[in-house]
């Protein structure tokens, strides 16, 4: 792939992260657009007297807290890991795989359970990076993020049982 063609496909994962509402400071950790692009694309996006909102919850657990369901950001992190580990290195970036798995989540989402796209981002980073555990549930063989000092994590989301074996961060 030339430079130029690298561009655009760079430029086209970055306008359409920034569409569906990541945050530019995460858009650009995970393209490396430059901030001037990131600011155009925004202002172009949401106009210019749209206030930017504000401060980002740090990790999963804030989301968790935030209303975020511990079964949706579980699904798109094993989404992610599933299209992680199909994917070409050579060819696809992290952003292209992100946007791969956050596609799919309109197969899970119902009318009115909403995924914020900053919360997936996250989730998938803390699990990746090992800051959250991951563990598959013995009674329905699903994979999810769970944190023992977190009670809306203790059981599993799928299907409420509590005994789980621990995979840990990357493993299917």
């Amino acid at each position: 792939m030339n430079t130029g063609d690298f561009f655009i496909k760079n430029l086209i994962t970055t306008t359409t992260l920034v569409r569906e509402g990541m945050r530019t400071t995460l858009v650009h950790a995970m393209t490396g657009a430059d901030w001037r692009t990131l600011r155009k694309i925004w202002q172009d996006i949401y106009g210019e007297t749209t206030t930017r909102p504000g401060r980002l919850p740090v990790n999963t657990f804030a989301y968790l807290r935030q209303g975020q369901t511990s079964l949706l950001l579980s699904t798109i992190v094993a989404v992610y890991l599933t299209v992680e580990k199909r994917a070409n290195p050579q060819t696809a970036s992290p952003a292209e795989m992100f946007l791969q798995a956050w596609e799919t989540r309109k197969l899970f989402i119902e009318n009115g359970m909403e995924i914020d796209i900053n919360a997936a981002w996250y989730a998938i980073r803390d699990v990746k990076a090992g800051l959250v555990s991951w563990g598959r549930c013995r009674q329905c063989k699903a994979t999810y993020i769970f944190d023992t000092e977190f009670r809306e994590t203790n059981n599993c989301p799928y299907c409420g049982e509590r005994d789980i074996k621990i995979i840990g961060p990357g493993r299917q």
